[in-house]
């Protein structure tokens, strides 16, 4: 089998297999392919190997995944990592899925401008990573997600096919949005080889305000309520020692919270101006450059620890932490308001009772690292998930594509 699809590339390419293993699934083979073409072959020969394949970018997430049923061939794409277009006055970026978040935003920065992706290890993850997960940090509701700004990909499909959809310019844009679904799809419909995506103009200031609170704090309502009108860029709350980890003095209290704050000078004084009317004099202040660096680690700290719980819901204040107040007390938490986005580092021990406290409707779990999937598990309705399976029938009739959505694979 190795010596089959090994022959369909330059033996060059061969890769160790070891340095790709998910969970304790070590692959039979690895490759690294060096352009487009190379991974059509690898990928036709895996499909006519019958191989389960999964594509592998910079591994910051993988290496913490449940292992896929079917783990032959590991697709490693960092060598794919040129950025094959840039034009500042339109403000679009085409990269191929191989290259790195710090890259391209180093690329970005030298011209004014910025991708507003973030994932955790920004030096080791890679565009297509980003993509394939759907990837976004504390900033998601101000900017969106990943699908959000892309306009167009070249992918491959399980077979080997290669495709594009979309276009390189927000106006050009030809056949079916494909490039969108394979955002979130973890590498299950498609490979990404290149994508286009929008870009924006780095913002004029920035500020970032940090408070100490409280648990009778972060149940208090009304200290929130002007929050949501106030539209910051970034509003986060974290509890435990994960603050530790960040670049700027933590205040002694229980919770951190964070508040950023990106726009014109004349609009971040005034929102500046009303988040003390409401919370005092903050324990910390930071502007410039440094306000992008604990942009980072904040977006870093999905990554902290070995277990994960991520759960979304419509409350957008600290307050919808309150369930969670006088439970397993001594648990990190991280909360990103404004989008919605809970994270709670909890380990198998911890798991059930967060999963009870945080229950539907008000909360839906939606992602898993580090450990087993708990019970209940939500997953999509009936119909979403039977069109999502007739759509990866119909691009990998094969099986090729190891992973996929957590939920077709007992998770999620």
């Amino acid at each position: 089998m190795t010596s089959a699809l090994i022959s369909a590339l330059d033996p060059a390419r061969a890769a160790d297999p070891a340095r790709y293993a998910i969970a304790d699934a070590v692959p039979r083979v690895a490759v690294r392919p060096v352009t487009r073409e190379e991974v059509s072959e690898a990928l036709r020969a895996a499909t006519r190997e019958r191989l389960g394949v999964v594509p592998w970018g910079g591994g910051v997430a993988l290496a913490r995944d449940r292992a896929p049923e079917r783990y032959d061939l590991a697709l490693d794409l960092t060598a794919l990592d040129r950025i094959v277009e840039y034009e500042p006055e339109d403000m679009t970026l085409t990269a191929e899925c191989g290259a790195t978040l710090a890259t391209l935003a180093a690329a970005l920065a030298a011209r004014g401008q910025e991708l507003p992706l973030e994932a955790p290890r920004a030096a080791r993850a890679t565009l297509g990573g980003a993509l394939a997960a759907n990837a976004s940090g504390p900033r998601r509701l101000r900017f969106g997600a990943p699908r959000d700004r892309i306009l167009g990909a070249r992918y491959a499909l399980a077979d080997g096919t290669l495709a594009r959809t979309g276009g390189r310019v927000v106006k050009n844009v030809a056949g079916y949005a494909l490039h969108r679904l394979a955002c979130g799809s973890r590498g299950g419909l498609a490979v990404i080889l290149e994508a286009s995506l929008k870009l924006l103009p780095a913002p004029e200031t920035r500020v970032a305000l940090v408070f100490g609170a409280s648990a009778a704090d972060v149940a208090d309502g009304a200290r929130w309520a002007t929050f949501p009108r106030l539209e910051p860029a970034l509003f986060t709350v974290v509890r435990g020692a994960l603050a530790g980890a960040l670049p700027v003095a933590a205040p002694t209290a229980p919770f951190t919270v964070f508040v950023g704050l990106e726009d014109d000078a004349p609009r971040v004084a005034e929102q500046e101006a009303a988040c003390v009317r409401a919370l005092g004099d903050p324990d910390a202040r930071l502007e410039g450059e440094s306000v992008a660096a604990l942009w980072q680690s904040l977006t870093d700290l999905e990554d902290a620890a070995p277990a994960r719980l991520t759960f979304t819901t419509a409350d957008n204040t600290p307050e919808a932490l309150a369930p969670l107040l006088d439970l397993v007390p001594d648990v990190p938490v991280m909360f990103h308001a404004p989008a919605g986005r809970l994270h709670v580092f909890a380990g198998p021990p911890h798991v059930a009772a967060v999963v009870a406290a945080l229950a539907p409707p008000r909360f839906q779990l939606v992602d898993v690292a580090g450990m087993e999937p708990p019970e209940p598990i939500v997953a999509p309705q009936a119909a979403v998930l039977a069109l999502r399976a007739r759509i990866r029938s119909a691009l990998d009739p094969a099986g090729t594509l190891a992973l996929g959505p957590r939920w077709e694979r007992g998770g999620f």
